[in-house]
């Protein structure tokens, strides 16, 4: 996190700062200490649910902002949108967000975002408003018990009481600064803080000791959080650098994996090492660098086509070296289940065992740029420059993929030539978030022979829900800063219809493109489709349109019904700076069929 701001600035001025909340009551003091400490933790982006028993942290937010333009308050109505706007803005920085509510069922709806975020190790700030004990178990109105709820969905929480004299404001702010630093290492992710407030929750004046507010205005006027905590990269000791290369020397065959990478992540060390190693390698979408290289490159094509999956189950690499999250293919843990033998090595900073083959051998537990960092430097260190070029497998895809692609762009409208279009026409270092089930295979099934395109890809495969996409990339366009594509199916739309309202304040472009194929088209491409009685719940037909929900938000619309029409509104869709839904139309019918085409292709 960048701390410069910190050191010469305080956000309160004067001799006796904030004395406006200071001076009003034993709340506005606690408040005004927990937002000072998180903008001095470089803790400035904050997603607000309006509430009552949030009054207090309110009042403190606001008069913090009149005084210091850095910190950024976005109003949100639904805490589910909410939540899932700030793990978009978190997805783009890697920063933490906070998300702010008043007590009751509003925290409940955080819970889809604090899973993914959990899943996703991003780090989201809860930030609850409460009522004290003494409402809470008497079962009084807008109550619950809000202790451990997220349990271990968060890595940490911290839960003090109502405020009190009783409690110095150093036990406070070192308390939340270390919760802060809980949501960044040794991995990142959600953290809770739960405020239970008595009443006066407005500007009531009380009596509060000069004692006390003369440590609470010492603690708002030092420089710096209360505990500063050191930013640290996890690294693998020296020897354990020597193991790992000399695996790598020493394998006959090898294949690398890059699977999921926050798109906050620096990508160019794992460039470096991939073109270092000069492997086959495979690329998941949600890395960034799947459309950076192709089969010119040594890049293999996704293990949804069978083809490949047999390919390398007959001809196995001795080493799989797996570099960051989850693939999006299960078909890839598939083919790890098929050949047990295989020495796989694993890189990711993530506590959970995340390993859906359970053949892992080796897992480094460790900052993945530092690692390849230290990696590359014991191979200089070794004298070892290229030992990788003759570990090739025996295969060859390109007339395999030439026929795809021929197969795809003459045939109709449907997912393949949909995303390969997006793709192919897409401007350099554009940034696009992709939905799940369909559309993220899709995009994933995507192989180009000897194109590259630069994307800042994102899209949530913590715990792969549908819900939260628009929010999402308007949190991510929060972080950014930058315009975005959002390709979203039309189930998933529908469950985040009420997002499109954050398009009234959002100044930089969202231009959502919506494939409507009236339900969850997934469920046709798998055995489930001969099942028509349940085919017919499972894919929940619609039967909508929605130019009406471009129009209820004011932003232009682009219907596309035919193939030919789909660059002409890719290319409208470019020239329009202003927010925009283009919505494509095909069926289940013919999407099958073009899949079914597909898997006739051999190699």
């Amino acid at each position: 996190m960048d701390r410069n701001w910190i050191k010469n600035e305080s956000i309160f001025k004067g001799n006796k700062p904030m004395n406006k909340l200071l001076d009003e009551n034993i709340n506005r003091v606690w408040s005004s200490l927990i937002i000072d400490e998180f903008l001095k933790n470089s803790v400035t982006q904050f997603y607000l649910s309006p509430g009552m028993r949030n009054a207090p942290l309110i009042a403190a937010m606001t008069y913090a902002q009149s005084l210091n333009q850095k910190i950024s308050i976005v109003l949100c109505m639904d805490e589910r949108a909410a939540g899932y706007r700030a793990l978009g803005y978190t997805k783009a920085t890697g920063l933490p967000a906070v998300l702010l509510c008043t007590s009751g069922s509003a925290m409940a709806n955080y819970m889809p975002a604090v899973v993914e975020a959990k899943k996703s190790n991003l780090p989201l700030i809860i930030l609850s408003a409460d009522r004290p004990p003494e409402l809470t178990f008497c079962d009084d109105n807008q109550t619950m018990d809000q202790t451990k709820f997220y349990g271990d969905f968060v890595q940490g929480e911290m839960n003090l009481g109502a405020p009190s004299i009783e409690i110095s404001p150093l036990a406070l702010t070192s308390s939340l600064s270390n919760l802060i630093h809980k949501s960044l290492f040794p991995q990142k992710g959600p953290v809770h803080l739960n405020c239970a407030f008595r009443e006066p929750l407005e500007n009531t004046r009380q009596n509060i000791p000069e004692s006390y507010l003369d440590l609470a205005k010492n603690q708002i006027e030092r420089q710096g959080p209360s505990t500063r905590y050191m930013n640290l990269n996890t690294t693998p000791a020296q020897k354990d650098c020597e193991e790992i290369v000399q695996i790598l020397k020493n394998t006959k065959t090898a294949l690398l994996v890059i699977g999921s990478l926050n798109p906050y992540e620096e990508t160019q060390t794992v460039k470096e090492f991939v073109k270092l190693l000069n492997w086959p390698t495979y690329f998941d979408v949600s890395s960034s660098l799947k459309y950076q290289f192709n089969l010119t490159d040594n890049a293999l094509p996704t293990l949804d086509h069978p083809e490949v999956q047999e390919a390398l189950i007959k001809n196995p690499p001795e080493t799989v070296f797996h570099i960051g999250g989850r693939l999006t293919s299960k078909h890839y843990y598939t083919f790890l289940k098929q050949v047990p033998s295989i020495n796989l090595i694993t890189l990711s900073l993530n506590k959970e065992k995340e390993d859906p083959s359970h053949h892992t051998k080796i897992r480094i537990n460790a900052d993945i740029n530092s690692t390849l960092k230290a990696l590359i430097q014991t191979l200089k260190e070794l004298n070892i420059t290229t030992p990788f070029a003759e570990k090739k497998l025996d295969l060859s895809f390109e007339s395999f993929t030439k026929q795809k692609i021929e197969l795809i762009d003459n045939g109709p409208l449907a997912y393949p030539s949909v995303s390969k279009m997006i793709i192919e026409n897409i401007l350099d270092n554009s940034c696009l978030y992709i939905g799940n089930s369909t559309v993220v295979r899709s995009f994933d099934a995507y192989f180009s022979y000897n194109t590259r395109k630069n994307l800042t890809i994102a899209t949530n495969r913590g715990v792969s829900g549908i819900e939260g996409f628009i929010a999402s990339s308007c949190g991510f366009i929060d972080g950014k800063q930058k315009e975005l594509y959002l390709v979203i199916g039309d189930v998933a739309f529908i469950h985040d219809l009420n997002s499109l309202y954050f398009l009234k304040d959002l100044k930089i472009p969202l231009k959502i493109i919506l494939i409507n194929n009236d339900g969850g088209g997934i469920f046709t491409l798998l055995p489930i489709h001969k099942e028509k009685d349940v085919l017919d719940y499972i894919t929940s037909p619609h039967g909508q349109t929605f130019e009406k929900a471009a129009g209820l938000v004011g932003i232009d619309y682009i219907p596309v019904k035919e193939k030919k029409d789909l660059l002409l509104g890719l290319k409208k869709l470019e020239s329009i700076d202003r927010h925009c839904l283009m919505e494509i139309f095909f069926d289940h019918k013919t999407n099958r069929s073009v899949y079914d085409k597909l898997k006739t292709i051999k190699l």
